[in-house]
């Protein structure tokens, strides 16, 4: 199973003159920046964090010198891509945090080369209901879940636990946001520790919205009932029958009528309101053949769009089958030569042929392929939202064509009733049969309008019932599900915590409580870690390596969980704050590159900046960039 990672393997500043301030390649495994104080280590990592989509804006003068960042990253191993963001320097010398993103779909070298106008892709901080913002396409590239509710989950949340900062309190186990919330950390931590379900998020929300339904629909039956006070009002089923025997009378007096009116003289139909009765026909024919045609137009476009869809669900079924089958083949390795049969040096650089040892980039392919992956995925998006406003619409219009097909029997029936309505002279009998008849049409009129109140009536008591059944589905699913969640849950926090201990003990003896601790918590939504003693007080120090070895706990218990989301990078600016000693902090680095080097693995990356670099890591196959110092700073050309 591949883990989900972001790798960073170029970073490059350039200036508002154009000039290169900032240009080195990072690599898997750790990366160490290090040199004196105020040298620019610290700058270098949170252009990082500003590059990946973190909300950065207090960059040190130097930095605001220049105008964007661009970062080469590897995302879970199978697809490179360049993000570039422009620091936008206001008036009051504050860089845009929320500047928006530009994404090309391959290597930084091919970016600079492209001169293709729609090379790059820009997305803007903010999701609308109109635009997706680059946190969306980071998310779907890492595989990440949408997390659509108050909480607002952006890239930005995610590398609140991926960037170690030293701005930050001490006590924030999070990277620190002003207006912070607890739900917006819970729901960070449960998407990167892997605990995060979005069938169970969904079935939250339909459960809120089912009971909030369920609610106004006790309120709708209590008035329904006060108002509808004989049962019968209530009964479709019982109106109906008296509509029906109330029609045969009518008909009844009709026949009488006509009879009457043929033994006497010839009838005059009463022009007028036969001629208005028959223009409301006409009217309501009219509207039923434009609804009908409307609905056929409807039905074709959804059938258009269901075959669509269902063509663009195929195109990203053969893309991913096209990206999985490069994988694949990448690793067929090449033993032979085919020309003379000789077996082949096995002893050949990675991403390199084995036959000429020239350079090989496969990953533009796969680019490529991830660019019209998401493009496709968007245009699935467009016309599901269009598909289900047809059908919305459809609905709307059948209900419509239904309600005039009704009005348009009564009209009719009216209409032929006119056309029998024959006065004469008129005696008693006649005006009193004619006098009956009119009652009896106005009570059907009353009782139509009952029945629409009683059908709406049954309608309400359906749903209610619909509503109860599918709040009772909703509570056993998410009871369920939690419960799986649960011990999910409890099985990270103990691989978590397990790290953790691990770290504390084998800290310097500078720290009683840490060689004896026995228990390490982390509270997400508290936004602290402490070991057993949640009170005990510590040194400013050993509070600081605290809020470390919380940090480095969670990113390699991800080494170990392949179920974790955490993408397997953590990047620190700072390895020694609020006054730890220099072999303290050395031994933490020791410690934490030894846990990495036992893992066996290197499918990560840790880049850190430090003053007081271990002196056997202190060499090409760890650092990154110069030594830097009050002379010899990190951003040139400024």
């Amino acid at each position: 199973m591949m883990q989900d990672s972001l790798f960073l393997q170029r970073l490059r500043i350039v200036t508002l003159e154009n000039k290169i301030a900032y240009d080195e390649k990072f690599h898997k495994g750790v990366n160490i920046i290090r040199g004196q104080n105020s040298s620019g280590k610290s700058t270098v990592i949170r252009f990082i964090f500003f590059a990946l989509g973190g909300a950065y804006n207090d960059f040190v003068p130097e930095a605001l010198e220049c105008e964007y960042v661009m970062a080469e990253v590897s995302i879970n191993e199978n697809s490179i891509v360049t993000l570039k963001r422009y620091l936008d320097v206001n008036a009051e010398q504050r860089a845009n945090s929320k500047s928006p993103m530009y994404i090309y779909y391959g290597t930084l070298d091919d970016s600079l080369s492209d001169k293709k106008k729609d090379a790059w892709q820009m997305f803007g901080y903010n999701t609308t209901s109109e635009k997706r913002s680059f946190s969306n396409i980071l998310f779907e590239m890492l595989g990440l879940p949408e997390v659509k509710s108050d909480s607002n989950i952006t890239m930005h949340q995610i590398l609140r636990l991926v960037y170690l900062d030293q701005e930050s309190p001490t006590e924030s186990l999070f990277y620190f946001d002003r207006f912070d919330k607890e739900l917006t950390r819970e729901t960070t931590a449960e998407v990167l520790l892997g605990v995060y379900d979005e069938d169970l998020y969904r079935a939250k929300l339909d459960l809120q919205s089912v009971q909030g339904e369920l609610k106004e629909s006790k309120g709708i039956i209590k008035i329904a009932n006060a108002f509808l006070g004989n049962p019968m009002t209530k009964s479709s089923v019982a109106i109906q029958s008296y509509l029906s025997n109330l029609a045969d009378e009518i008909a009844g007096i009709t026949e009488q009528i006509t009879k009457i009116r043929e033994s006497t003289i010839e009838a005059k139909v009463k022009t007028r309101e036969y001629e208005m009765l028959q223009a409301k026909v006409s009217s309501l024919r009219m509207q039923q053949l434009k609804l009908e045609n409307d609905i056929k137009s409807l039905e074709m476009e959804i059938l258009d769009s269901k075959f669509f869809i269902a063509t663009l669900s195929k195109k990203i079924e053969a893309l991913e089958s096209s990206i999985a089958t490069r994988d694949y083949l990448d690793k067929l390795p090449l033993e032979y030569c085919p020309e003379c049969l000789s077996k082949l040096d096995p002893n050949v650089p990675e991403g390199h042929c084995r036959l000429c040892k020239s350079p090989i980039d496969n990953t533009q392919g796969k680019a490529q392929a991830l660019r019209i992956k998401l493009e496709i995925s968007f245009q699935m998006r467009e016309s599901e939202q269009l598909l289900s406003q047809n059908i919305e619409i459809k609905s709307k219009k059948e209900l419509e064509l239904k309600s005039v097909k009704s009005s348009l029997k009564i009209v009719q029936l009216q209409l032929d009733s006119a056309l029998k309505n024959v006065r004469t002279t008129v005696d008693e009998q006649l005006d009193q049969l004619i006098q009956t008849k009119g009652f009896k049409e106005g009570e059907i009129l009353q009782y139509k309008t009952l029945l629409e109140t009683a059908l709406q009536y049954e309608n309400i008591l359906k749903h209610h019932d619909e509503l109860i059944k599918k709040e009772s589905e909703l509570t056993r699913f998410i009871k369920a599900k939690t419960e799986l969640l649960k011990q999910r849950r409890l099985e990270v926090d103990k691989t978590v915590s397990q790290t953790g201990i691990y770290l504390l003990k084998h800290d310097e003896l500078r720290q009683a409580e840490f060689q004896s601790v026995d228990d390490f918590t982390i509270d997400y939504k508290q936004n602290i870690a402490y070991i057993s003693n949640k009170y005990v007080k510590l040194s400013a120090s050993s509070g600081f390596y605290l809020k470390m070895a919380a940090r480095f706990a969670i990113f390699l218990a991800s080494l170990k969980d392949s179920d974790m989301r955490y993408p397997r990078l953590l990047f620190s600016d700072n390895m020694e704050d609020k006054g730890m000693e220099e072999n303290r902090a050395k031994n933490f680095q020791r410690t934490i590159i030894k846990y990495l080097q036992e893992t066996g693995k290197d499918n990560y990356q840790l880049i850190y900046a430090t003053s007081m670099c271990a002196e056997e890591y202190d060499n090409d196959k760890y650092v990154i960039g110069e030594k830097y110092s009050e002379k010899n700073k990190s951003l040139k050309n400024l």
